[in-house]
This record gives C-alpha cells, sequence and structure tokens, in this order.
C-alpha cells in the first residue's frame, strides 16, 4: 500500500494527481448524496437498470481523478470473496433450466440473483471507496456527527481506525526487523508458521501495552470529562458558493436516486 493510497486519510492527501470537485465537495453534503444513491442502488431490482447504476458509479470515480489501480486493488479482496459466494447460485436456484450437462444444470433465475448481487455490491463498494478516499477522516466524522450520530460511537470508530494504523506499522516494523536477522518470507508455511505466530503474539502483548499507555495519555487530555475527540468541520457560511454547489450536487445526487428508486422498484 503507497503511502498516498490510504482510505479516509486524517488530514487532506489524496492518491488523485489533482483534487477534483469531488475533493471539494462538503462531507455533509457529499455523505449525504452519495448516501442516497447508495441506498438507491441497495433497492434495484430490475436488470436493465445495473448499466446505469455502473456507469454513475464509475463515472463519479473517474470525475474523482483518482487512479484506476487503486480502484481495482481495492475492489480485488471483496470481489474475490463475492464471487465465491455467488458462483454457486446459478446452479442452486431457479427452475428455468438454461444448459444443462449431465446432473449440472445453470438456471436463469439463479443468473439473475448473481447479476444483481454483483452490480449493486459492486456499485455500493465504488461509492463507498469514492466517499473514503476524497474525504479526510476528521471531516467525514463531524459530518457523520452533525446527522446525531453519538460522540461514543464516533470515538470508537477514530480510536479504532488510529490503532489498526498503529498495528500495521509496528507489524511491518517486526518483520523488517526479522528479515535483517536472516528470516526470508515465501517459504513453507511448516517453517514459517511458529514463527509468525511468535510474531502475532508479540505483536498483541505491544498492543496491549500501547493501549494502556494511549488511554493513560487521553486521560491526562481530559478524555471522559465531556471534551469531544471529533473536531468541527468549520463554518461553511465562510464560503458561500462552496457550500451552494456542494447542496445542488447533493440535490442532483437525490434526484437521480429519486429517479432509480422510482425506475428499480417497478
Amino acid at each position: 500500500m503507497g503511502k498516498g493510497e490510504v482510505g479516509g486519510s486524517l488530514t487532506a492527501k489524496t492518491s488523485a494527481k489533482t483534487p477534483s470537485w469531488i475533493h471539494r465537495w462538503r462531507p455533509l453534503p457529499k455523505l449525504l448524496g452519495l448516501l442516497a444513491l447508495m441506498v438507491a442502488f441497495a433497492a434495484i431490482q430490475r436488470l436493465a437498470l445495473l448499466p446505469v447504476i455502473g456507469v454513475v458509479a464509475v463515472g463519479l470515480w473517474g470525475i474523482s481523478g483518482l487512479p484506476w489501480r487503486l480502484w481495482l486493488r481495492r475492489l480485488a479482496g471483496p470481489g474475490v470473496l463475492v464471487t465465491g459466494l455467488i458462483l454457486v447460485l446459478p446452479f442452486w436456484l431457479g427452475e428455468t433450466v438454461i444448459w444443462r450437462w449431465g446432473a449440472l444444470a445453470v438456471r436463469w433465475e439463479g443468473i439473475a440473483i448473481v447479476l444483481r448481487m454483483g452490480g449493486r455490491l459492486g456499485a455500493i463498494f465504488t461509492l463507498s471507496l469514492l466517499l473514503l478516499e476524497t474525504t479526510p477522516l476528521t471531516e467525514l466524522l463531524a459530518a457523520v456527527r452533525r446527522l446525531g450520530i453519538p460522540d461514543l460511537l464516533l470515538e470508537l470508530a477514530w480510536l479504532t481506525y488510529r490503532y489498526l494504523q498503529e498495528l500495521g506499522s509496528q507489524w511491518q516494523q517486526m518483520r523488517r526487523a526479522a528479515q535483517l536477522r536472516g528470516w526470508r518470507p515465501g517459504g513453507s508455511l511448516r517453517r514459517d508458521l511458529p514463527f509468525l505466530a511468535s510474531l502475532l503474539g508479540t505483536l498483541l502483548v505491544r498492543s496491549y501495552e500501547r493501549s494502556e499507555r494511549v488511554y493513560q495519555a487521553l486521560r491526562l487530555r481530559g478524555y471522559g470529562q465531556g471534551a469531544p475527540l471529533v473536531s468541527s468541520a468549520g463554518d461553511p457560511a465562510q464560503a458561500y458558493t462552496s457550500v451552494a454547489l456542494s447542496w445542488g450536487a447533493t440535490g442532483l445526487a437525490l434526484g437521480i436516486a429519486g429517479l432509480l428508486l422510482g425506475l428499480g422498484l417497478v
């Protein structure tokens, strides 16, 4: 993972060469607009609308200027998992057989479910990734907070994200230290498994000790005394044009979502 490819970064760094208008889309309107599109995508039942939601999702990604290689990399993991789960459906679900070879039969109803699930999941995942890659995490959490989400949940999300980054950093340091001492990854699993298990155990112990120190540091800084961990996104009245354009884009997204819902549920 490249340095600039961390989804939902804490700062305003982006993987795009030049920040697009999607990066400048205000967090709260962007969150509402993309969530509306995701809800509409999830409700789509007509197969004829799957190319439409695909064009919308891929088009937004293309406009954002984010690398396509990043999209493919992020999509690869869940894509393989979902593909493995849904590929068996055409052989199990439905009554209309469109191809048979011995006891093996492919049914149209199963294929329709696979297409519907794959198309919707791919489009929703693309929009989720777009939201995380074009919005700093602090501003995204501030926008979620304005929707009424309790501070405790936001603090847990914030700490979890930061801690996963810390775990990843420590894991990389331990791997490099092990390689400097002569360990070479890629050997047999039987040989590497005890060593990897010892690394994992050390990582867990270090993580526990680190969490204790972080908790004590937070207590010293007033955590638990009502002080918010998530800062506000700032006063939107300072940029009327940006606010107006952002809510205009959200209105367009809501219109597309309403149109898709009207067409997709018929």
